[in-house]
C-alpha cells in the first residue's frame, strides 16, 4: 500500500472523510526539522509553503504562485494543484464531499486565525469540523527522523546591541501598555532574539526550539530543557526562569489562579491547540500583534553594523565565486547545478565566521529558473548549457548577520531577448531601490513601485517584492514585507528588507535580482525614508542593455558597481580585484533619454 493508502486507512479508523496537512510544526515555523516534514513525506513536495488535502478518493495540493511548476514536477498527477487560499480549499472540498462529511485537522499545526476561518467555512459548507492531536501521517511514518536538540549558546552583545535586561524591559513596557497580565511567545526566533541566544535545531537558522511566557511584572518563563544551556554565568537575568517544556500545559491551567487573567496573543502565530488551552483555563484573551516583532525588526546600531560586515564577508566569497565562474565557464558547462552550489559553498566556507547557509541554495539553469524556489537535487539536477541563464539565490549565516542575494549569470554570450528581460528586471529593482517615501508608508503601498516597471512590459511575478531579514536569525522575518498584500506595517528606520523583482517564463528562463537594504532617513527631506544597500555583489554587465536605462538608472548601476569594488577590492586577491574593477562601467556610457 502506498503512503496515501496508508494514511487513508488511518483516516478511516478515525472516521475522517478529509484531512488537512500543512507544511508546519508546533511552532508554526517556516523552516522545519526533518522530523516535521510531513507534507514532503506524503506528497514529495519540497516547497516552503503548502497544504495537502486528502479524502478517501482524491487529493489536492494548495500552493502559491512560486511553486506551480515545481509542484507539477515533484508530485506529478497524483494531486490536483490549487491556489493556496480559503476559497480554493473549500470549493474543492465541496466538489469531493457530501454534506455531513467530517473534515479534520491537527490543531497543533494550524494558527488559531487559520483554524477559526476554516472552522467557519466548513460549517457554512455543511461539513462537520473536527480537530485531533493524533496526526494520521505520524501513525504511518515508521522511519520518522529523531528530533534535534542542539546546545544553546550566547549571542555576543557586540552583535546583539542590547542586553537581555534591556530587551525584557522594553517588551514588558509594551505589555503593560496593552493592559495585559501576560504575553505568549510561541516562536523559537522570538526567544532567541529576546534572550540573545542561538542554537542549531535546524540546519539553516541558528535556533533553539522553545516557548516563552512574559508577565507584566517583568518575569519570563522559558520552556526549554535546562540541560541544553551552555550559557556564561549570569547571562540570563534572575527574572528568567527555566521550565521543562512538559510543564507548559499545567502552567497555563493555573494562570488564573495566580492572578494572570488577561493574556495577549497574536492569532497568526499561536496554534489552535495552545489557544484552546488558554481558553479552557479561563483566561481572557486579548487578540493583537505581538509587540516583540516590531521591536526586533527595528535593528540596533550594532545589528546594522554587523549586517554590513556580514555582507562584506559574504561579498568576498561571492566575488571569488563569480571570478571563478567567468574565468572557468567552460569547466562549468556540462556540469550540474549542484556543482555551482558546491563551488559557492566552498568559497563561503573559507571564512572562519561562516556558520552555514541561511536557506538551501537555489541554482537554476535554463527553464528551471522559471521555478522561483527551485532546488537542484542529486539525480535530477540539470546541466549548464551554452546559451542559457543561470539563476543563483543564496545566503549565509554569520554571527554578525544574515545574508540573502540573487544574481543571474550568462553561460555564454547572451541573446538580445535575455538582455531585454534582465534589464527590465534591473529597472524594476532600481525603481524601488531609489524610491523615497514618507514615514508611515507600508511595504504594501511600495510594492507597485517596482512592479509597475514590469507591468509596462506585460510582465509580472507571483511572489512578493521584499521580505524582512533577521540578525543571525531567520532569513524571512516580519512583521514588515513589500508585497501586494499581507502586511500593512509601515517601514521604519533600522528595518532590513530585500528588494527582489523577477520574471519567470515557463520552459524558458527565470530572472531575479535581489539585494538587501536597510531603511534609512533621508537627510535632505525630513520625514521621508529611503533605502541604503547592504548587499555587495556585482551585477552582470553583459546582461545589461544600457540603451534601455534612463540617466538615473544608469547612474545607480555605475554607483553600485563602483561601491562593490571600493568595499571589497582591498581584501581580494589581485586578479579578482582586477576583474571586479572591470565590472565598474566608465562614466561616458550612453543612457536612454528621459
Amino acid at each position: 500500500m502506498d503512503r496515501y493508502g496508508r494514511v487513508r486507512a488511518v483516516m478511516a479508523t478515525h472516521q475522517f472523510d478529509a484531512f488537512l496537512l500543512p507544511r508546519s510544526d508546533i511552532y508554526l515555523n517556516e523552516d522545519l526539522q526533518p522530523a516535521d516534514e510531513r507534507l514532503l513525506w506524503l506528497s514529495g513536495f519540497s516547497g516552503s509553503v503548502g497544504l495537502a488535502v486528502l479524502t478517501q478518493k482524491s487529493a489536492a495540493l494548495l500552493i502559491d504562485g512560486r511553486y506551480t511548476e515545481q509542484a507539477r514536477q515533484e508530485c506529478g498527477g497524483q494531486l490536483d494543484t490549487l491556489t493556496l487560499d480559503d476559497v480554493s480549499l473549500f470549493s474543492w472540498l465541496r466538489e469531493q464531499l457530501h454534506p455531513g462529511a467530517t473534515v479534520a485537522c491537527d490543531a497543533r499545526l494550524h494558527s488559531i486565525d487559520e483554524y477559526t476561518r476554516w472552522q467557519f467555512m466548513a460549517t457554512q459548507s455543511g461539513f462537520i469540523w473536527q480537530d485531533t492531536l493524533e496526526n494520521p501521517v505520524d501513525e504511518c511514518w515508521s522511519d520518522r527522523p529523531t528530533v534535534s536538540a542542539s546546545p544553546v549558546v550566547a549571542w555576543a552583545l557586540e552583535y546583539a546591541g542590547a542586553a537581555v535586561e534591556d530587551k525584557l524591559g522594553q517588551l514588558t513596557d509594551k505589555l503593560r501598555e496593552s493592559q495585559c497580565d501576560a504575553l505568549w511567545l510561541p516562536s523559537p526566533d522570538m526567544l532567541a532574539w529576546l534572550l540573545n541566544v542561538r542554537g542549531q535545531d535546524i540546519a539553516i537558522a541558528p535556533l533553539p526550539f522553545s516557548f516563552g511566557m512574559l508577565y507584566a511584572d517583568g518575569k519570563l518563563d522559558w520552556f526549554i530543557d535546562a540541560a541544553r544551556l551552555q550559557l556564561p554565568e549570569g547571562w540570563l537575568p534572575e527574572e528568567v526562569t527555566i521550565r521543562p517544556p512538559q510543564m507548559l500545559n499545567t502552567l497555563i491551567q493555573h494562570l488564573v489562579d495566580v492572578g494572570c487573567r488577561r493574556v495577549l496573543i497574536d492569532r497568526r502565530s499561536c496554534t489552535a491547540a495552545v489557544y484552546r488551552l488558554f481558553e479552557s483555563a479561563g483566561c481572557s484573551i486579548s487578540d493583537g500583534p505581538n509587540p516583540l516583532l516590531l521591536l526586533r525588526a527595528c535593528k540596533q546600531a550594532a545589528e546594522l553594523q554587523g549586517s554590513r560586515e556580514a555582507h562584506r564577508i559574504d561579498g568576498l566569497a561571492l566575488c571569488r565565486f563569480l571570478y571563478e565562474f567567468y574565468h572557468r565557464c567552460e569547466r562549468f558547462l556540462g556540469q550540474s547545478e549542484l556543482s555551482v552550489v558546491e563551488s559557492l559553498e566552498r568559497w563561503r566556507n573559507l571564512h572562519s565566521d561562516y556558520r552555514g547557509v541561511s536557506f538551501e541554495t537555489i541554482a537554476a539553469t535554463g527553464a528551471n529558473g522559471a521555478q522561483p524556489h527551485y532546488l537542484p537535487k542529486p539525480g535530477r539536477a540539470a546541466k549548464l548549457k551554452r546559451g542559457e541563464l543561470l539563476l543563483i539565490d543564496s545566503g549565509g549565516q554569520y554571527p554578525q548577520g544574515t545574508t540573502d542575494v540573487t544574481r543571474v549569470l550568462a553561460c555564454s554570450s547572451p541573446t538580445a531577448r535575455q538582455q531585454l528581460l534582465y534589464t527590465t528586471v534591473l529597472r524594476a529593482h532600481v525603481a524601488l531601490a531609489t524610491c523615497i517615501f514618507p514615514k508611515g508608508t507600508s511595504g504594501q503601498q511600495l510594492d507597485s513601485v517596482a512592479r509597475q516597471v514590469m507591468w509596462r512590459e506585460g510582465l509580472d511575478y507571483a511572489h512578493g517584492t521584499g521580505h524582512g531579514v533577521g540578525s543571525y536569525l531567520h532569513v524571512h522575518e516580519g512583521p514588515h514585507r513589500i508585497a501586494t498584500h499581507v502586511s500593512a506595517v509601515p517601514l521604519q528606520v533600522g528595518m532590513v528588507t530585500s528588494i527582489e523583482p523577477g520574471v519567470y517564463l515557463p520552459g524558458e528562463l527565470g530572472i531575479r535580482i535581489e539585494n538587501l537594504y536597510e531603511v534609512v532617513g533621508v537627510e535632505k527631506h525630513p520625514g521621508f525614508l529611503g533605502f541604503r544597500v547592504l548587499t555587495l555583489a556585482p551585477l552582470a554587465n553583459e546582461l545589461i542593455e544600457r540603451g534601455m536605462l534612463s540617466q538615473v538608472e544608469a547612474q545607480w548601476v555605475d554607483d553600485y558597481q563602483r561601491s562593490v569594488w571600493v568595499a571589497l577590492a582591498p581584501d581580494l586577491e589581485p586578479e579578482v580585484a582586477g576583474w571586479l574593477l572591470r565590472q565598474v562601467p566608465p562614466n561616458n556610457l550612453q543612457f536612454r533619454a528621459e
